[in-house]
């Protein structure tokens, strides 16, 4: 894990400050990599202790989720993964999430390439990056019985979903202002997130800062030595654009795309990028499309 949190450039920073936090960065996911050794190894970022208990919390027989949990903790019963709020002996409350095995005998798990592994390795390479997580405590796995993530508990945080119908006006314009100038200087760090959906992002309020957005479901990051491209960012914003609920208007959506990047909002630009980005998030499970926008054209400044 990271010592120190990298300190993330400004969005309009040089390129070279970006080259040189990728760089470093990218040493420092390798070096990672490289320390997990041996079959169905198990990293701590914790003092360890026996998570017996805790497993058969997840895998104890029940006709259903309410059955088997019982107690509300219950944050996702699935084919592919079950979640848990769990409370640990010395009193703190972390999640534990539980990747089930997909076929009787995985090589993944048992050379250190789990789901969770995975997902601990790449929390971590945000943080290297200058990004808030859920920090990963844990990870191991077994043999057939898929992997293990243990993560602190950010259950005094919003989803950004929420937060943004906490407020309004221009305590909502400064919100999105925060998340839409964050996810550039991801993509400027070399982080394409492909799952960048609005309730990965718990938001401590107000949400005006970076340390204020902390990203949680990390299977799917790709970590580029360049730049994310305008192509493969648009996915990103595809998928927040489609995961914000209905109170958040086009105008507000429009105002944060220029924090973004104001050049989207150039002809060329716009023609050129935003279609498949609106083609994609409808077809997304999502909340509203602002139809207005699905028209092609470049916005006029009285929309904004």
């Amino acid at each position: 894990m990271p010592t120190t949190p990298a300190s993330l450039p400004p969005a309009d920073a040089p390129r070279a400050d970006f080259v040189a936090l990728r760089n470093a960065a990218r040493a420092g996911d390798r070096a990672a990599r490289h320390a997990i050794q041996g079959q169905h190894p198990a990293v701590w970022r914790v003092p360890p202790f026996d998570t017996s208990e805790l497993e058969a919390l997840l895998q104890r027989p029940a006709a259903s989720s309410e059955e088997r949990f019982g107690d509300g903790d219950a944050l996702k019963f699935g084919n592919s993964s079950t979640v848990q709020r769990v409370t640990l002996a010395d009193g703190r409350r972390a999640v534990l999430k539980h990747y089930l095995p997909t076929k009787r005998f995985d090589p993944r798990d048992r050379l250190g390439h789990s789901k969770a592994m995975r997902s601990l390795l790449a929390a971590e390479a945000l943080q290297r990056r200058g990004l808030s997580v859920a920090e990963a405590w844990a990870a191991w796995s077994y043999s057939k019985q898929g992997s293990f993530l243990l993560l602190e508990d950010l259950s005094g945080l919003l989803p950004l979903h929420e937060a943004v119908i906490a407020v309004d006006g221009e305590a909502r314009a400064a919100l999105l202002a925060n998340v839409a100038d964050v996810v550039r200087r991801m993509h400027r760090s070399g982080v394409a997130y492909r799952d960048l959906k609005p309730s990965n992002v718990m938001v401590q309020m107000p949400g005006t800062s970076v340390s204020d957005l902390r990203f949680l479901d990390h299977d799917r990051n790709r970590f580029l030595k360049n730049s994310v491209p305008t192509k493969q960012a648009m996915r990103d914003l595809a998928a927040l654009h489609a995961g914000l609920p209905p109170q958040v208007r086009a105008s507000e959506r429009l105002r944060a795309l220029t924090h973004y990047d104001a050049r989207l909002l150039k002809r060329e630009m716009w023609q050129r990028f935003m279609p498949s980005l609106l083609e994609e998030a409808s077809l997304r499970k999502h909340r509203w499309i602002a139809h207005k926008l699905l028209s092609g054209e470049t916005p006029a400044a009285s929309d904004l």
